[in-house]
């Protein structure tokens, strides 16, 4: 990362905006994450409008407080600022996904 100085606040803010917006804290290191991240960014492709957004902990360290994450992998789901969804560490795709679909359908129904 270049010694630039970059204001990451308001690229979260951003990110929690959108409509329904996937955020999967990660490391580069992890084995684990690295098998979940593919299933849950075609997760996301099951629900319009929804963005799905990676973020390396290695290259970003402030996302971690400004998430307040401190576990990976760990799946955030916003939709216009409000958290809908927490989960870390011991992910269940399937419970996730009973989540999403009642938050959508509530949200776009």
């Amino acid at each position: 990362m270049s010694g630039e100085s970059i204001n990451y606040k308001i690229d979260y803010q951003k990110l929690k905006q959108k409509k329904f917006s996937f955020i999967y804290i990660t490391t580069k290191n992890c084995n684990i994450c690295k098998i979940i991240q593919p299933k849950l960014r075609e997760l996301a492709k099951d629900y319009k409008g929804a963005t799905f957004h990676l973020i390396e902990l290695d290259d970003d360290k402030e996302a971690s407080g400004f998430l307040m994450v401190f576990a990976v992998p760990t799946i955030l789901v916003y939709s216009e600022g409000k958290e809908l969804i927490r989960a870390g560490r011991h992910l269940n795709i399937d419970e996730i996904k009973a989540k999403l679909d009642r938050y959508y359908k509530m949200i776009f129904d």
